[in-house]
């Protein structure tokens, strides 16, 4: 699929060949290995899949250092990149200390075993936190840019949506879903499992292939990626959570600001928009056929399908794409003056603060309006959010009291279940008739067990890597799509856990962004000295 692309000047081969290193090979080859078989592995459908995804994470992870090892130990591409590869960095720095306070937490835990394996969780304790960064270290040190991997992801993330939206509409033909009891069948899907862990997963593919899509240049490709964005959107809506829309705004946001450099880039961001809105009426379309035969949407996505509404958007969609069109066949690709960027900018932050304002006033200063509709998005009480608000509430109420050692280190890795249970079993029946072993929300997860230098150590790695890609973006697809990627993924994990389904995804990222520093950094240099 990869087209030219006018705003990536990487002096970069196309194609694996001898300019290549055998680290720089290796690592391709593990992306690769994350990027096709990773969301499709199973040994027993989806009744094993996390420990699957787990299992074959840790493996793959594990043979890629022992493939870069034996090229160390063999002498093989001594001379070749990276050549500082202990060199830190505040990213690193913050990826380090991470580990290093989860390795603390651990050994200072009430639940030792449970924090070292977390089996007491999502099998996110020490030693897949350990995997996460070992992960990240050799991806940020070995590996080179190729632009097919992203299209290899593309590829098998509209395979996987694909499945999704038969699921949607009780086509099964790989007996993925039938093998689930009927009362839990509704909360499983594709190759992935959970809806709401789906919709983590659409929240990482989306992003690469509207990125590919509005800054590839070739017709033909960039039809091909409006199929893909138009699937992996129908994957979005049949996903059926929410928490997917904050992943697909949050991005789109970042992109509307980036795209408004030109009119190239802003008639392709329109012409996403109106893609995505269009796949709605496909689902339509194909529900109609089927005489509505399919699972039930919740009011977010029956809107997009199955509102009239829509249509307006679409329309008004439609006619940006063409106006931008019109400017950019009149101006070309000339650049827009940078105000148009900062104003946009200002627009997007003005309205992200409004929203969040609007959160705080119905939820902690005027709560006995009537809201309607409305209440379980704007009103954070224990109903909010599918029972959410009553894990955010207690998981604020534990971290406060846990003294202060636990409030520095926290319980130890995935150990929320256990801390949990232990005060809040009974009233969790009464209320719920189930007990929660998560808090829904990463970040609140991770202040209860990891602590607040832990939860620190977590947000310094990820605003740092994200605003020094911003620095170096420049236009460049490679930049933009982990920007957007680590800001879908962040964005939906204010209301999702993270599980090794695809949490990996967003440390492989991490890892892809700091290779494309440490390179981008040592070419300017080497172009500095050549000056001179």
């Amino acid at each position: 699929m990869s087209g030219k692309l006018k705003y990536d000047d990487d002096p970069i081969p196309k194609k694996i060949d001898d300019s290549f290193s055998m680290h720089e090979k290796v690592a391709n080859l593990f992306l690769i290995s994350m990027f096709t078989l990773f969301p499709i592995v199973m040994s027993d459908k989806l009744f094993d899949v996390r420990n699957d995804r787990l299992h074959y994470f840790i493996t793959t992870t594990i043979i890629f250092l022992c493939l870069v090892l034996s090229t160390h130990i063999c002498f093989i591409d001594k001379e070749k990149w990276p050549k500082k590869i202990f060199k830190l960095d505040i990213t690193d720095i913050g990826m380090l200390s991470f580990l290093v306070v989860c390795g603390i937490s651990t050994l200072l835990s009430d639940y030792k075993k449970e924090s070292f394996t977390g089996e007491a969780g999502r099998n996110s304790g020490l030693i897949l936190m350990g995997v996460y960064f070992l992960c990240y270290f050799l991806i940020s040190r070995y590996l080179r840019y190729k632009e097919f991997v992203f299209d290899i992801f593309i590829f098998t993330s509209t395979v996987v949506c694909i499945i999704a939206v038969m699921h949607e509409f009780y086509f099964d033909p790989f007996n993925i879903v039938n093998t689930i009891s009927e009362d839990q069948r509704s909360i499983f899907i594709t190759t992935i499992g959970n809806i709401n862990i789906f919709s983590a997963f659409v929240c990482v593919a989306l992003p690469v292939v509207t990125a590919m899509l509005v800054m590839s240049e070739d017709a033909v490709v960039s039809l091909l990626y409006c199929i893909g964005t138009g699937i992996c959107f129908m994957g979005l809506i049949v996903a059926n959570s929410d928490s997917g829309y904050f992943g697909l705004v949050a991005f789109m946001a970042v992109l509307f600001v980036f795209s408004c450099g030109s009119a190239s880039r802003l008639f392709k961001y329109f012409l996403s928009i109106f893609v995505m809105l269009l796949s709605g009426k496909v689902l339509m379309l194909i529900a109609k056929l089927l005489k509505e035969n399919m699972r039930a949407l919740d009011t977010v996505p029956h809107a997009l399908v199955f509102s009239s509404r829509m249509y307006i958007f679409i329309a008004v969609s439609g006619v940006l794409a063409l106006a931008m069109f019109l400017v950019k066949t009149k101006y070309g690709s000339e650049h827009f003056p940078k105000a148009v960027q900062i104003a946009a900018g200002c627009l997007v932050g003005i309205s992200a603060l409004g929203l969040a304002a609007v959160f705080c006033y119905f939820s902690f200063i005027d709560t006995t309006t009537e809201l309607g509709s409305l209440t379980k998005y704007l009103r954070l009480n224990d109903q909010w959010g599918t029972h959410r608000g009553y894990a955010w509430i207690r998981s604020v109420s534990l971290f406060k009291n846990g003294g202060i050692k636990n409030i520095l280190v926290g319980t130890g890795p995935d150990t929320f279940g256990p801390v949990i249970k232990a005060i809040y079993r009974e009233d969790m029946l009464k209320r719920h008739g189930s007990v929660f072993d998560n808090a829904h929300n990463e970040y609140l997860n991770y202040l209860v067990t990891v602590g607040a230098l832990g939860l620190a150590a977590y947000l310094t790695a990820l605003i740092s890597l994200v605003v020094r890609c911003i620095r170096r973006a420049s236009g460049s697809l490679k930049f933009l799509i982990v920007i957007l990627v680590i800001v879908s993924y962040c964005s939906q994990a204010m209301f999702n856990l993270a599980v090794p389904i695809v949490t990996p995804y967003l440390f492989v990222f991490l890892g892809i962004g700091e290779s494309y520093i440490r390179r981008f950094d040592a070419q300017e240099k080497n172009a500095a000295k050549a000056e001179k």
